[in-house]
């Protein structure tokens, strides 16, 4: 069962990296924050409520000496004014003073009915046993902070009792303070990381990456020699850019190696089809020189019988001659074609190319002189090469036939010249022949096909368009090469490379 890969969930956006930097980051600031404010809160708290206590307690001993000496006058006119006084102080909620009875006389409550007067078991105790109290209760609606001391008389004995009312309120207000403080610091502070962290991954993130992604976009539109830019100042995304780089460089020469593949491949086929191509014309050459052959015998000798009666009259002669010359013309074209079938695997042995060289212009010198071309052979005295020498001999005739039949109607000088060398190629392991002619070149649109079975430019007056062929087949079977190179005008040069024999010398 084939594998599907799991496709992304629809109707979901990505989102960005700075959202997902910033909302567990501003979380756990935001969290931190709220603990050390809740921290700082309850210690404020305990700080002010400490402060507090002794502010009150000290008031306390203060105002106990003041009230001793009040109540020592038998009026105790000065206990009122002493209470008015210290009831003004903006930190004192007030001051209540008891007689000894647990009645308050001054302060609030003092003008309370019998009736609603209850006296609080603190000032009890405080009154019976003589010490000090503090404590926490509501005062006229007001949270306070109490403390409660007696008033001793002239031999020590308690007279009576105040109480200093502190009221903490003020805690409150100061944690309201605290609590706005910290909320405002806590925005600032949240404010300030999240500018700070979207600037950080702007700057080394997000810009980094936008490149890598342009770089990648490059990337996949085939152009594999581009690379991607290292000048980053984070060490993963340098690592990320060499990667990458190191990818393009592998996907670059994989590329070539498949192109470079490709067209060994294409030309492997093109070898075939030729190979197929020019095993059918042999096998079509062997079939139609052994069917034209044998009627071509009869015609030409029932030909050369009619003209050598000497009956016959001039004009008779005149046409028997043009068919003797036409049958002529396809017995060469059957003998090309008998040449191209037998072509096949050469003899391997090492031969000197220059005497073949010699002899193929001996074999032609008359022909040449009839026709008013002069031929030399220039080079090496001496050229050994690998392979068959009769079908050496056989490519180097068709070069110098072919030179030779380029130059039947060339104005001015007429020559060819061979030249015989050794090649720079493969270390200088090669013999190099070339036919050179002085004829008017072949035209440009013609170079590509000048090896083609049939092709050639002379209309077919002369030319059967398979001396090329054959001679290129040849010498690729010695493992060898033919090129051409002409130009308008300038005359061609046909040039022959083989293997060079074992112990092959230039001669010099």
């Amino acid at each position: 069962m084939p594998r599907t890969r799991p496709r992304p969930p629809q109707g979901r956006r990505p989102s960005s990296l700075s959202v997902r930097l910033l909302v567990p980051l501003v979380l756990a600031v935001g969290g931190v924050m709220a603990a050390f404010a809740a921290w700082a809160l309850l210690q404020r708290e305990r700080t002010l409520v400490a402060d507090a206590r002794r502010e009150t307690q000290a008031f306390g001993t203060a105002l106990g000496l003041a009230f001793e000496a009040a109540f020592a006058d038998p009026d105790r006119a000065a206990v009122p004014k002493i209470v008015e006084r210290i009831s003004r102080q903006p930190s004192v909620h007030g001051v209540v003073v008891y007689d000894l009875t647990g009645r308050p006389v001054a302060g609030p409550g003092a003008l309370a009915d019998e009736a609603e007067f209850s006296t609080p078991e603190e000032v009890r105790r405080v009154l019976t046993a003589g010490g000090a109290a503090d404590f926490e209760r509501m005062q006229d609606g007001v949270d306070v902070y109490s403390v409660l001391r007696p008033i001793l008389g002239g031999e020590g004995a308690v007279v009576g009792a105040f109480e200093v009312l502190q009221p903490l309120s003020f805690v409150a207000e100061e944690k309201a303070r605290t609590r706005l403080r910290f909320a405002l610091n806590t925005v600032a502070l949240l404010a300030a990381v999240t500018l700070l962290l979207l600037w950080l991954v702007r700057r080394l993130v997000a810009e980094p990456l936008r490149g890598f992604a342009a770089d990648v976009r490059e990337l996949g539109t085939g152009r594999l020699d581009h690379r991607v830019s290292a000048g980053v100042a984070i060490a993963e995304f340098a690592t990320i850019a060499g990667e990458l780089n190191r990818m393009a460089a592998g996907l670059q020469a994989a590329q070539a190696e498949l192109v470079r593949s490709g067209e060994e491949r294409l030309e492997l086929e093109r070898q075939v089809r030729k190979a197929e191509k020019l095993a059918m014309v042999g096998r079509l050459a062997a079939g139609l020189a052994h069917e034209i052959g044998a009627p071509l015998h009869v015609i030409r000798g029932r030909a050369d019988l009619l003209l050598a009666a000497s009956e016959r009259r001039p004009a008779d002669a005149r046409q028997l001659g043009i068919i003797v010359e036409q049958i002529d013309r396809i017995t060469r074209i059957v003998r090309k074609l008998l040449d191209f079938a037998r072509t096949g695997e050469p003899s391997r042995e090492v031969v000197d190319l220059v005497p073949i060289v010699d002899g193929v212009l001996e074999l032609v010198s008359l022909e040449l002189s009839r026709t008013g071309i002069r031929s030399c052979r220039s080079g090496v005295p001496r050229a050994l090469a690998v392979g068959d020498p009769d079908q050496l001999q056989q490519v180097l005739l068709n070069l110098v036939l072919n030179a030779s039949q380029a130059l039947a109607e060339a104005p001015g000088e007429r020559a060819i010249e061979v030249r015989v060398s050794r090649g720079a190629a493969n270390g200088g392991g090669e013999v190099v022949v070339e036919v050179v002619d002085s004829g008017p070149g072949i035209p440009a649109e013609f170079r590509d096909r000048v090896f083609e079975p049939f092709f050639t430019t002379r209309g077919g007056r002369d030319g059967t368009g398979l001396g090329l062929t054959v001679a290129r087949w040849i010498v690729e079977e010695h493992q060898g090469r033919l090129d051409v190179a002409s130009g308008n005008g300038s005359g061609t040069v046909l040039s022959v490379a083989l293997p060079a024999g074992e112990g092959a010398d230039d001669g010099r």
